[in-house]
Order: C-alpha cells, then structure tokens, then sequence
C-alpha cells in the first residue's frame, strides 16, 4: 500500500535515521550545552563584578572569593555583610561604597580609592590598603589591626573607637583624622603627616611615629607609653592629661 511503499522508498533512499545517526545527533546536542555551561561558568567567574544595568551599582555578592577585578569601577555599590577572602580589588574605585559590616580576608586594596566611604564595623585581616585614598572615609568602629596603609590618604576621615593596632602608616597622609578613642598600640606611624589630627583618649602605647608631622594635632588624654616620637615635629602640640611617661621624644621639635 501507499505507506508500506513510503516506507520502502525512504529506506531505499539512504534516508531512513539509523541507531548510529540518532546517537549522534544526540551527542552534539549535548556538546552544544555543554559549551554553553562552560562559558557561562567561565563568564560568572570572570565577569562577577557587572552590574544588573547601567545605573546599578554592583553588589559584592555578584563577586567571588579567590577571584580579581582591577581597577573596575564599584562607585556606590552596596558592599554591606560580606565576605571576601582572597581577592584583588587593586585599583578599584569604590568611591562613596557602603562596606559596613564587611569582612574582607587577605584581600588586595592597594591603589584602590575609597573617598567617602562608609567602612563603620568593617574587619578587615590581613589586607593591603598600600597607596589607597580613604579621604573623608567613616571608619568609626573597625576593625583594622595589623593592616598596611603605607603611603595612603586619610584626609578629614573618622576612625574613632576603631582597632589600628599594629597597622602600618608608613609615610601616610593622616591630616585633620579623628582617632579619638581608637586603639594605635604599636602601630607604625614614621614619617606620616598628620597635621591637626586628633588623638582624643587614644591608646599609642609603644607606637612608632619617628619623624612624624604632627604639628597641632590634639593628644588630650592620649596613652603614649613606650611611643617612639624621636624627631618627631610637635609643635603646636595639645599634651593635655597625656601620658608621655617612658616616650622616646629625643630631637623631638616640641
């Protein structure tokens, strides 16, 4: 009959889908999502730094940890109660960025601009803030113990209440900062300028600040123990109920 012949014709054609043609037509439909869940890993491990559009700012939770994104731009994104352990923001700008609460681990700041930012109640191990700019930064309450900010810009920033110790100022520029009551326990401050910043209560207690600019700047009730203030430019000094007893203040300018 006329299906039967259809049959025979389309078998006699060579046309006819045979085990073998069915199987591999499967296995490159296959291959063809298998390429497309590679690239979109690839594009999320590489890319987690976009925005949703063009008007949002990106949120941390699109970044990864063990991941980098130099120099990208994440001016305002919302950054609050994360965590991010090693990774490379070096360069970034993150300019007005809420990181509140954040926890970054041994993660790579250095050059990153970070002018007005909102840092209050932010941890921050082992990170390197080398030649940041946290101009007008809120710092008030972090915790930033034994972090590098060699060479940084912390003009008119608060960091009160906030953890330095052991932190590395070296050659910084802490102009008009407030540390009023922060722990700055043998944290390295040589060489830094820090014109009318205030000390208010703070804890310098075997803190290094040879060298230092530190003309005005208020040590009202400031723990000095031990401190290393050799050369150190003080005039215009307030030493207000400071303790200096043991303080290293030799060729000190007072």
């Amino acid at each position: 009959n006329n299906g039967s012949d259809k049959v025979v014709s389309c078998y006699n054609s060579g046309s006819f889908p045979t085990t073998s043609s069915i199987l591999l037509s499967h296995i490159k439909k296959y291959m063809r999502i298998l390429k497309l869940f590679c690239f979109v890993a690839l594009f999320s491990g590489t890319s987690a730094f976009a925005a949703d559009d063009g008007t949002k700012p990106p949120r941390l939770s699109q970044m990864k940890s063990y991941t980098a994104c130099l120099n990208c731009a994440l001016n305002g994104a919302d950054l609050r109660r994360t965590t991010l352990h090693q990774s490379s923001l070096r360069g970034a700008s993150l300019i007005g960025a809420d990181l509140r609460w954040a926890y970054f681990e041994g993660v790579n700041l250095r050059s990153a601009n970070l002018t007005g930012a909102d840092l209050r109640y932010t941890w921050l191990s082992e990170t390197d803030l080398r030649n940041s700019n946290l101009s007008n930064a809120d710092m008030d309450n972090a915790q930033f113990s034994g972090i590098d900010l060699s060479g940084a810009t912390l003009r008119n920033a608060y960091a009160s209440n906030a953890n330095f110790s052991g932190a590395i100022f070296d050659g910084a520029n802490l102009s008009q900062v407030d540390f009023s009551d922060t722990n700055l326990s043998k944290a390295d401050l040589r060489e830094s300028y820090m014109y009318k910043a205030v000390f208010i209560r703070s804890n310098l207690t075997d803190a290094t600040l040879a060298n230092a600019q530190m003309r005005e700047v208020n040590l009202q009730g400031a723990i000095l123990l031990g401190a290393n203030l050799r050369s150190a430019n003080l005039s215009g000094a307030n030493f207000t109920d400071a303790d200096l007893s043991t303080a290293d203040l030799s060729s000190a300018n007072m």
